[in-house]
């Protein structure tokens, strides 16, 4: 019985304890290192985060995630680029690995390998282990984005 009870009430705190439905998730705070702290940093900076599918850039190793970003200052959506650099994942050092991708970028954000026709202009920003590419030129989502991760290494 007191085995039972034990058990309701870990069950019941454990929901009251859950963020209600529709709040968004919160930062874990910190500087920008990978994919999910950079998530974690656009949240707490205001934005919703979804999510939307898996990209992959020939240029670079790391299959990304696109993601859409709204709210907070920005007056519409925004679709960003998101390649994280894991050792795991690669079988190497992430950030070098990162590096040696970000290398292969040059200054107008053309890859070394072979033109890309971009649909607007591309931005590219690199923090230890997560490069993010933004195509577009909303001052906003720029100004946020070299807020998190610095200047951006390469685009127009």
């Amino acid at each position: 019985m007191l085995l039972s009870y034990a058990l309701l009430m870990a069950v019941a705190l454990a929901a009251c304890s859950r963020p209600a439905f529709g709040n968004p998730p919160q930062s874990h705070g910190g500087p920008v290192r990978d994919h999910v702290s950079f998530v974690d940093s656009l949240r707490a900076a205001g934005y919703m985060v979804e999510p939307l599918s898996d990209v992959q850039r020939p240029f670079l190793r790391p299959k990304g995630t696109l993601l859409r970003i709204s709210g907070g200052d920005v007056t519409s959506p925004a679709e960003l680029e998101s390649y994280n650099y894991d050792d795991r994942d690669l079988g190497t050092n992430g950030a070098a690995a990162a590096q040696a991708d970000a290398a292969q970028i040059q200054p107008d954000g053309q890859p070394k390998t072979g033109p890309v026709v971009w649909p607007a202009p591309p931005h590219f920003f690199l923090s230890e282990r997560v490069l993010v590419i933004y195509v577009g030129s909303d001052p906003t989502v720029l100004a946020r984005l070299t807020d998190l991760l610095g200047p951006q290494f390469a685009g127009q």
